[in-house]
């Protein structure tokens, strides 16, 4: 399976526009789903969702995970999870999360589980600057250096761990966040090397290319110089698709069983002279 060249014309054309880098890239806004949608077709998901209805749904090769994408759930427009069973899990992305940090768990989707142990969410943020603090439940409070976004490792002194949240917003007080931008939800059975995919994401220090006036409107947003868009966008999604073509599975090739003797059939005796 592969994007056609109609469907990166249709691409091209959405952003030959103005824009800039920018910085940090969980203030960039949204972004084009087709950086996710587009990425996982061409590392061999496929479309299981009604053509003529507005939201999409994704099924990975071996049937295991699918992807929910409805803009009309603003808390959790893009939602990933496993099929029911022992081992489920799910994450759920607001409306407004940029592209390219719900792309940090649906890249690490088509990449080989890693051998070596994630790092913790908590080291990962740490390490970029993030304040971090831990109460008498367990639960794990960090937030980022410009102080929009929040990290909860949410603990309850009934049934323990509930998952980990991430809210990005205009400002978080005692009394909660104030002007969302976008929020992250994880089950407690997350696998640890998806939040950490995700989380890298999050504070990763590249700038994210939008549109003029696409970004979030905030004093800690950086806007770089202006200028049309369209070929490094188009240049990044090509590559984009390469890569995860690469990581496409191939298809199984069975063996050839063993061959099934064919009984003779025996001579019919002619008639006697």
């Amino acid at each position: 399976m592969s994007i056609s060249e109609r469907q990166l014309a249709a691409f091209a054309a959405d952003h030959n526009v103005y824009g800039s880098p920018v910085s940090p890239r969980y203030l960039a806004g949204r972004g084009d789903p087709r950086h996710i949608t587009h990425t996982l077709w061409a590392a061999g998901w496929t479309n299981s969702s009604d053509p003529l209805h507005p939201a999409l749904r994704m099924i990975s090769p071996d049937r295991s995970l699918r992807l929910d994408v409805d803009f009309a759930e603003e808390r959790s427009g893009w939602r990933v999870s496993t099929e029911f069973g022992h081992s489920y899990w799910s994450a759920s992305f607001s409306t407004g999360t940029p592209v390219e940090i719900v792309a940090g768990l649906t890249d690490a989707l088509i990449r080989p589980e890693p051998d070596t142990p994630a790092l913790p969410v908590a080291d990962i943020l740490t390490a970029r600057g993030w304040q971090h603090t831990t109460d008498e439940t367990g639960t794990q409070n960090l937030l980022s250096p410009d102080g929009t976004v929040h990290a909860e490792l949410r603990v309850s002194p009934s049934i323990g761990v509930t998952g980990w949240q991430f809210i990005a917003a205009s400002h978080h007080g005692e009394f909660g966040p104030r002007g969302v931008l976008w929020r992250a939800d994880f089950r407690e059975t997350t696998p640890p090397h998806l939040l950490a995919a995700f989380t890298a994401a999050v504070c990763h220090p590249a700038p994210a290319l939008r549109a003029r006036f696409d970004h979030a409107s905030s004093p800690h947003v950086s806007v770089d110089e202006e200028f049309v868009i369209g070929d490094a966008m188009v240049a990044a999604h090509k590559q984009r698709l390469a890569h995860a073509r690469r990581l496409r599975p191939r298809p199984v090739q069975h063996a050839p069983g063993p061959a099934i003797p064919v009984p003779a059939t025996p001579a019919t005796a002619g008639p006697a002279r």
